[in-house]
């Protein structure tokens, strides 16, 4: 029950869903058009649905967990963090608009456009959560060394809320 050790365990969900994202843009781009690729289209919405979803966790990140960081003088590594997740937000929008307008454009547009958005948020958002989970993670536990303060940090995250994949 551990704030990070749920962080760290919602990126294991996220690389997943990272992975398969990679998977499933291969696919289409080696496909020569939209049909019989129903099944792939349902499970790209469903990829997209999940990483969309995934915004408690960053809130969860930014309104409590960055603060207490920041509060003890690491004012660096959250403001990465930060300016980050508002790109990662603008790519799984694109994602999401992709996904949602499927049926209303080419498809060469369509492989074109998820190919970018595919490739940049799957390299953006694994260094994102390599940083996080090898640097800024451990970083808090060094200078959040207090075990109350970690219970009212997951009370407070608590009151946010958690992925729909949270374990």
């Amino acid at each position: 029950g551990h704030p990070l050790h749920t962080l760290i365990s919602e990126h294991e969900f996220i690389l997943n869903f990272l992975q398969e994202l990679e998977d499933l843009n291969s696919f289409f781009q080696k496909a020569s058009s939209v049909d019989g690729n129903g099944e792939e289209i349902k499970k790209l919405e469903n990829i997209t649905e999940h990483l969309v979803g995934a915004e408690p966790h960053h809130q969860r990140e930014e309104e409590v967990l960055f603060p207490e960081i920041e509060e003890r003088g690491v004012l660096g590594p959250p403001e990465v963090m930060k300016r980050e997740h508002e790109t990662l937000k603008r790519y799984k929008k694109e994602l999401k608009d992709i996904v949602n307008n499927f049926d209303n454009i080419d498809f060469a547009d369509f492989k074109k456009k998820l190919k970018d958005v595919s490739q940049n948020l799957v390299l953006m958002l694994r260094e994102h959560i390599s940083k996080e989970n090898d640097i800024l993670y451990p970083m808090a536990l060094q200078v959040i060394p207090e075990e109350n303060l970690w219970r009212e940090i997951k009370k407070k995250c608590d009151k946010i809320g958690y992925c729909c994949f949270t374990p």
